[in-house]
C-alpha cells in the first residue's frame, strides 16, 4: 500500500482479511491478503454519521452539520476521502454521496438514511461479483464472501440491487462509469450470452410478478412483446405450471449468470418451494416432485418443462390469493 497516499491512512482493522491499494483504472480498492472462504465475513463497518433524509434533499450544509459533531479522528478519517482516489471532492456533499449507503430496512418501510462507510466505499463494484451486503442490521453493514476469493484477489460487490435483470448498456447508464468486469467486456462469449440471459430473467420476473424490476408495469411491450401474455401476468393469471418453470429458469440463469450465491439461494428457495407445494393435480404434482429431486438447476429445468401447458386444480385459486395480495397496479 503507498503509504504517502490519504488511503494509507484511512484505519483499516488490523483482523480484516483485506488491504487497500491503487486498482488499474478504478483509483484504490480492497485486495485479499489472504483467503476468503464462501460465506465468510469480510467486514462489519459501523458508519462516521448518518443523515436520515432522502439522498436528494441532502445538502453541504447536512453534510458539514454532521461533520461538525464528530471527534478529531473522525474528521481526520473523513478528511482522507477523494474523488475516485485521487483529486480531492468539490463539496462536502459530493464526498458524502459517493462513500455513503442507504442504510433503511426498506421491507419495513424505513425513511431513506444515508451512512458515511470510508471502508466499504472503497470496495470497487462488479456485475459478477465476489462479495455482498445481504442484510442491514442496525446502523451496521456487513459484508461476505459469496464465493472463494483467493489472497490478491480484488474484492467487490455490486452497487445496485436489480443488475441481474439489465443487460451491459443498462448497468452503465446507472452506473455512470464503464464497468470491465466479465459481463461487461464487449464482444466476448460470455458477455453476449449475459446480456440475453439478463434480458430473459427480467422477462420471467414480469411475468411472474406482474411488474417490471421498478414494482410498475411497462406502458409499451419492450419486456414482453406478447400482449396477451403481458396482460395475462399483470392481471396474475399466469398459470401455476408456468410460475414454476419461470422460477425454475430464472434460478438457472442466475447460476449461469455466477450470481447465484448462497444468501440469493436462501431468499429465492422458499418461495419456489411454496409455489411447488401449491399444486393440486395429481399428475403435475408427480413431475414437481420428481424436477425438485433433481440435484441441478439445469435437471430441474429440464424436468418442470414437463409441466408446460398443463393446467392445474389450484390455477383458479392462486390467481384469485395473488389478486387479493397484489391489486391490479
Amino acid at each position: 500500500m503507498s503509504a504517502d497516499h490519504p488511503y494509507g491512512r484511512l484505519l483499516v482493522p488490523d483482523e480484516v482479511p483485506f488491504e487497500l491499494r491503487p486498482s488499474p483504472g478504478k483509483g484504490w480498492g480492497a485486495f485479499a491478503t489472504r483467503r476468503i472462504g464462501r460465506g465468510s465475513l469480510i467486514l462489519s463497518e459501523m458508519p462516521t454519521f448518518v443523515i436520515r433524509m432522502s439522498h436528494t434533499e441532502i445538502t453541504d450544509d447536512h453534510v458539514t452539520m454532521a461533520f461538525q459533531k464528530l471527534l478529531p479522528s473522525q474528521k481526520a478519517q473523513f478528511l482522507l476521502l477523494r474523488d475516485n482516489g485521487s483529486s480531492h471532492f468539490t463539496s462536502m456533499n459530493e464526498a458524502f454521496a459517493e462513500n455513503s449507503f442507504n442504510i433503511a430496512n426498506s421491507d419495513h418501510g424505513e425513511p431513506e438514511t444515508h451512512g458515511l462507510f470510508p471502508l466499504h466505499s472503497r470496495f470497487n463494484h462488479s456485475c459478477v461479483p465476489n462479495s455482498k451486503i445481504p442484510t442491514i442490521s442496525g446502523e451496521i453493514i456487513s459484508s461476505f464472501a459469496t464465493r472463494d476469493i483467493h489472497a490478491g484477489e480484488e474484492i467487490n460487490f455490486c452497487y445496485e440491487t436489480d443488475f441481474e435483470g439489465r443487460t451491459r448498456h443498462e448497468r452503465h447508464q446507472a452506473l455512470r462509469f464503464t464497468c470491465n468486469c466479465v459481463a461487461c467486456l464487449r464482444g466476448t462469449p460470455f458477455q453476449k450470452l449475459s446480456d440475453i440471459r439478463r434480458r430473459l430473467i427480467r422477462g420471467l420476473q414480469y411475468l411472474a410478478r406482474g411488474a417490471d424490476l421498478d414494482g410498475k408495469r411497462q406502458s409499451s411491450r419492450s419486456i414482453i412483446v406478447d400482449s396477451k401474455l403481458k396482460m395475462m401476468a399483470e392481471t396474475f393469471a399466469i398459470p401455476l405450471s408456468s410460475r414454476l418453470i419461470y422460477a425454475l429458469l430464472s434460478i438457472f440463469f442466475l447460476e449461469e449468470e455466477g450470481l447465484l450465491d448462497d444468501f440469493m439461494d436462501a431468499r429465492l428457495r422458499p418461495s419456489l418451494t411454496k409455489t411447488a407445494q401449491l399444486f393440486k393435480s395429481k399428475s403435475n404434482q408427480r413431475i414437481v416432485r420428481l424436477a425438485m429431486e433433481q440435484k441441478t438447476w439445469l435437471k430441474k429445468v429440464q424436468v418442470g418443462c414437463g409441466l408446460y401447458g398443463r393446467e392445474d386444480a389450484a390455477d383458479y385459486e392462486v390467481t384469485l390469493a395473488l389478486r387479493r395480495l397484489r391489486p391490479f397496479l
